[in-house]
């Protein structure tokens, strides 16, 4: 059963920090720990942070006595050495937790600190990394990207879609987080497709990439030309067939004796429309053609033409019957 969080002393928590806690301190700690599983927590968020900050050099700098000479000087008052010196270490404390809190805020939260974001809503965007890698975002998507690479890793995380051209960096392996799926290459142009139900799929155009399920470590390895997928707990990888994977980024359709079906679901995606076929003669139909930057109204008439059908819009809905002779 969880306990009431009880209080801790803070100059005690510092020392357990610092390493320089007492017997009875420790004791003392591992109370607080064990009172409720949220102290735990916290206090491995703390550490954690401590541990990378290497000590505030703010809090480093501090001379209590040398302050507490000056204060007297000013204050013409005789104070007892003892409050002065408790007063002090409050005073420390306080400023430790304060900049605690910053270094935590600037190592993981976007925009405040060396992290940035940034999210495409009903248009698709371009970014530049600081490493020269090119990223192209489809519509409603997102990326988290550091402002620096500046460790012995270039890691990102992302939502959604988006095309990575990543630049060549033998020394600095490329990570991208995506759902459950850890992407990890060096240089190579590659399409990742987060979806709604957790999936993963990677395509890949040029290079090598790696993709592991980061819940059961699976690993499959891909070249141009394959796709990987991850849905739940299993990693499957297959020649990419999929013509039209990264359309949205080139604004190019492309089929090839490809059935009817797959045509109206790769148009679906690419135009945002609902496609319902009332024309059984369609079914067992194959579509060659292709579009460049065309507007749905002319893909609607090429549709018409070849297949010789009647197609309805409403909004963003077309009704496909016969008609059309």
């Amino acid at each position: 059963m969880k306990q009431n969080n009880q209080h801790i002393d803070e100059q005690l928590l510092k020392a357990i920090l610092e390493e320089t806690s007492s017997d009875q301190d420790k004791q003392e700690f591992q109370k607080w720990i064990q009172a409720d599983s949220a102290n735990k927590d916290t206090f491995l968020k703390m550490q954690k942070i401590w541990k990378s900050s290497k000590g505030i050099e703010v809090f480093q700098k501090i001379d209590e006595a040398a302050d507490w000479k000056i204060i007297k000087a000013k204050s013409g008052k005789t104070v007892q050495l003892k409050k002065v010196n408790l007063f002090m270490q409050y005073a420390a404390t306080v400023l430790v937790l304060l900049s605690l809190s910053l270094v935590y805020l600037y190592q993981t939260t976007p925009g405040f600190g060396k992290y940035a974001e940034y999210k495409s809503l009903q248009t698709k965007n371009q970014i530049v990394l600081a490493d020269g890698t090119e990223v192209f975002l489809n519509k409603e998507s997102k990326i988290v990207y550091p402002k620096y690479f500046n460790s012995k890793v270039r890691n990102v995380e992302m939502e959604g879609e988006a095309y990575f051209q990543v630049k060549p960096d033998p020394t600095k392996p490329f990570i991208i987080k995506s759902g459950n799926a850890i992407i990890e290459v060096l240089g190579t142009s590659f399409n990742v497709k987060n979806e709604m139900d957790g999936t993963t799929i990677v395509s890949v155009n040029s290079g090598k990439v790696s993709l592991k399920n980061q819940k059961t470590q699976e690993i499959v390895y891909l070249t141009k030309g394959e796709k990987g997928i991850i849905q739940k707990r299993k990693v499957s990888e297959s020649k990419n067939e999929e013509l039209n994977f990264n359309s949205w980024k080139t604004n190019v359709l492309t089929f090839k004796d490809t059935p009817i079906a797959k045509v109206f679901s790769d148009l679906e995606n690419y135009y945002g429309v609902k496609i319902t076929n009332r024309s059984a003669k369609l079914d067992t139909l194959t579509y060659t053609n292709s579009f460049s930057n065309a507007p749905i109204n002319k893909v609607i008439d090429e549709l018409e033409l070849l297949l010789k059908v009647h197609i309805t819009q409403k909004g963003n809905h077309l009704t496909i019957t016969d008609g059309k002779n």
